[in-house]
């Protein structure tokens, strides 16, 4: 089972040269973020959380878009790549197993994923909408991550006479452009957590099916 965000999260703040206080109060940023969203947080109430006096938070950073902007480049930089290299590890494919498996498997992994860590995936996608720098950092990391043995998978499709000739990187746009339009309103809608990834699996594979038959 994928871990969860916040815990990648932690895994990376202990990778980090910084003081415990600067990782408490890290940790509790991306916490409340998650909870509450950034405009309702109070550097008060993270400090709280952190078991840190307010005026310790203001000596470790300056404000608190700065505290939401070491969070964002930390899920950028760190826990995206962690998180692609484990699913990327994690998918498991035979000569008998068929295209139409081995991609609702994919993306009821990742529908899942997305599920169990909503929280932190709708402060990351917010303000990925808001701010162009972000934009420009999260396709910058996108590029760089490590799907060359998924795209050997598709390759193999591709040569059974499963799938159609489309460049790797057209057809995983095409997937993350239907799976998404699954994802995307449960981000911005929390009263939906008891989303049924089956059900929705099973019909993104079922489109996606079809659109990719050679």
């Amino acid at each position: 089972m994928a871990h969860k965000v916040s815990k990648l999260f932690n895994e990376t703040l202990n990778e980090m040269n910084i003081s415990a206080k600067q990782k408490a109060v890290l940790q509790a940023s991306l916490q409340l973020f998650s909870e509450k969203g950034f405009e309702n947080t109070s550097t008060n109430e993270i400090a709280s959380l952190a078991n840190v006096a307010v005026g310790t938070v203001y000596q470790q950073f300056k404000s608190k878009d700065q505290l939401l902007q070491v969070v964002i480049e930390s899920l950028i930089d760190e826990v995206i790549p962690k998180v692609a290299n484990e699913f990327v590890a994690g998918v498991k494919v035979t000569q008998e197993t068929e295209f139409g498996e081995f991609l609702q498997n994919i993306i009821q992994d990742r529908m899942q994923f997305a599920v169990d860590n909503l929280p932190q995936i709708r402060v990351l996608v917010r303000e990925t909408m808001v701010n162009k720098k972000v934009q420009q950092q999260l396709q910058a990391r996108i590029v760089k991550l490590p799907f060359d043995r998924l795209k050997d998978f598709f390759a193999d499709y591709q040569q059974k006479g499963q799938i159609v000739e489309w460049d790797f990187m057209r057809i995983v746009r095409y997937i993350v452009g239907i799976v998404g339009s699954y994802i995307v309103p449960i981000i911005f809608s929390p009263g939906q957590h008891e989303a049924d990834v089956g059900q929705m699996s099973h019909e993104a594979t079922e489109v996606l099916i079809k659109e990719l038959k050679p």
